[in-house]
């Protein structure tokens, strides 16, 4: 007997989206830990960034100075990354049994994978603009005893915009690059052995 052409499994975006809003309510603890640690590195990112904007512009700053705030922030940046992996792994092991049994329903690999990469974009996005804005009003802060200088300056206004800007790509970048090895893992796992899983 023929079989008929195999259909091809559909599972649109909006539907990761909402399988992953799902996620984040269920398990709230765990997602505002990997968003507090994006908060974090990007705070300090825009903060040092905001601070040096505004030196340059008091100053002309020194190379110097602003190549050591760069590794500063790289640092703290890769920490982060750290975080949300070391996060994002907790999170594969939390829902073994729930990929197997969406696998066992008829998800593909690549379905789980969007679902975790769905989860780690919004929570780049939600912990990157918090930590962006954080961090600016940190750095505007500090400077405004440290420099005499019109923090509201035009040159000033579009640094802080790319600032801002450049803190929350960053963000979603280093939350879906943190996320590829944890969503790589939960797509490859085997339905059977995930559903006989004990934490």
């Amino acid at each position: 007997m023929a079989l008929g052409p195999v259909k091809e499994v559909r599972f649109p975006v909006s539907e990761a989206l909402r399988f992953s809003v799902e996620s984040i309510r269920k398990r709230f603890t765990r997602a505002l830990i990997t968003a507090i640690s994006v908060v974090l590195g990007v705070a300090f990112f825009a903060a040092l960034k905001t601070s040096a904007d505004i030196l340059g512009f008091a100053r002309g700053g020194s190379p110097e100075t602003q190549a050591y705030q760069l590794w500063m922030a790289i640092i703290s940046l890769v920490l982060c990354a750290v975080g949300i992996l070391n996060s994002m792994l907790m999170a594969v092991t939390e829902r073994t049994k729930e990929i197997g049994t969406m696998k066992c329903l008829g998800a593909m690999d690549g379905h789980i994978l969007a679902i975790f990469l769905a989860e780690s974009t919004i929570l780049g996005l939600i912990g990157g603009g918090l930590g962006a804005v954080a961090g600016w009003g940190v750095g505007l802060a500090v400077s405004l005893f440290q420099y005499e200088v019109n923090l509201l300056a035009g040159a000033l206004l579009q640094s802080y915009l790319v600032t801002i800007g450049q803190a929350v790509l960053i963000a979603i970048v280093l939350s879906l690059g943190a996320t590829l090895y944890p969503a790589y893992h939960a797509a490859s796992l085997d339905p059977a052995d995930a559903l006989r899983y004990e934490v």
